[in-house]
């Protein structure tokens, strides 16, 4: 593979993607959708964090266990995508169309928030951080078929296409007194670490900086956006201030907060995904970022989806999985 800094980056698209809280066909599937519609496939598909990657019922949390009382898309991970074999219909999302499948063939890559499966995300982590930075594929596999990679913090990946990606999971420590794993909270030696490398394109965190959230942001990473390191800085996690803002002082560095995606537990509308929490990047001659909710959303409320036998759901995009059996070869990222 060509060094990233050889390798263009005309008419590359990404879709990232704020915190999941399980819903992975969710942002998946829509990710697949807004491909199609575009007929721009992506690059990449990244998620800035609460992923819900718990691999075990004694690893949820509070929060956690009580939303999922009422919207079974809250464990989806754990009942789901970390079981072997895998559901046979989650290999459609990633089978080429020509294959009858969704199409997303690009890599999927997560930073982890403060809702995770920590034991399990902690043993992925066997290498010290990477001096240089590693394609994605080279990254831990978070998934038990391996088509969602983790990008620990301070670590920094690049695309086929050489666009550059750092990670900074977690939230500022003293923030909440929950008794996470200390994984859960912001690693300073790993702020420092990106900010001692070498310019990059994209930063995903979980919280954002308190340059653009205040209070709720988190005070060390205020420090990436003084020094302009990285030129796109996307973030889930709270996010009073929605407000696509530009910092540094020669406003190099573009923030990007986004919303959750999850169905709501306690809204007027708890048939409809969240809003503000889908983007698309594109990088090129004409760089432009749009963060919305597609225009196809209806086609994905909550009531659309399929019950299955054990009260999991399942997507519209793959309900016909059920019908047709086994999917055919399929190609990982």
């Amino acid at each position: 593979m060509n060094s990233p800094d050889n390798i263009s980056h005309q008419n590359t698209s990404l879709c990232v993607i704020g915190d999941t809280h399980g819903h992975l066909q969710l942002a998946l599937c829509v990710a697949a959708r807004w491909q199609q519609i575009l007929n721009t496939p992506f690059d990449a598909v990244l998620l800035c964090g609460d992923v819900g990657t718990f691999t075990d019922e004694s690893q949820l949390d509070s929060t956690t266990r009580r939303h999922a009382r009422s919207n079974p898309c809250e464990l989806e991970f754990l009942y789901q995508w970390s079981v072997t074999p895998q559901p046979h219909w989650l290999a459609r999302i990633f089978t080429p169309t020509t294959q009858n499948g969704l199409g997303l063939t690009c890599p999927v890559v997560m930073v982890h928030g403060n809702h995770e499966g920590f034991t399990h995300l902690a043993g992925l982590i066997t290498d010290p951080v990477p001096a240089e930075t590693i394609p994605i594929s080279n990254l831990p596999a978070v998934d038990s078929a391996g088509y969602i990679r983790y990008l620990p913090s301070g670590w920094k990946c690049h695309t086929r296409s050489g666009i550059t990606i750092g990670g900074i999971g977690g939230i500022e420590s003293g923030r909440r007194r929950a008794g996470y794993h200390d994984l859960a909270y912001i690693n300073d030696q790993a702020v420092l670490h990106l900010l001692d490398s070498d310019p990059f394109d994209i930063l995903i965190t979980h919280q954002g900086p308190q340059v653009n959230q205040g209070e709720h942001g988190a005070s060390i990473l205020d420090l990436i956006a003084d020094t302009e390191i990285c030129r796109y800085w996307f973030h889930g996690h709270s996010t009073p201030n929605m407000a696509i803002e530009k910092f540094g002082p020669n406003l190099n560095t573009q923030i990007i907060p986004l919303g959750d995606i999850a169905f709501p537990a306690k809204r007027n509308t708890p048939d409809v995904p969240g809003d503000n929490g889908w983007c698309r990047l594109t990088l090129g001659s004409d760089e432009t970022i749009t963060r919305e909710r597609p225009g196809f959303w209806r086609d994905f409320r909550k009531s659309k989806w399929r019950t299955l036998p054990n009260g999991q759901l399942l997507s519209p995009s793959l309900s016909d999985t059920l019908r047709q059996g086994n999917t055919s070869q399929h190609t990982k990222p």
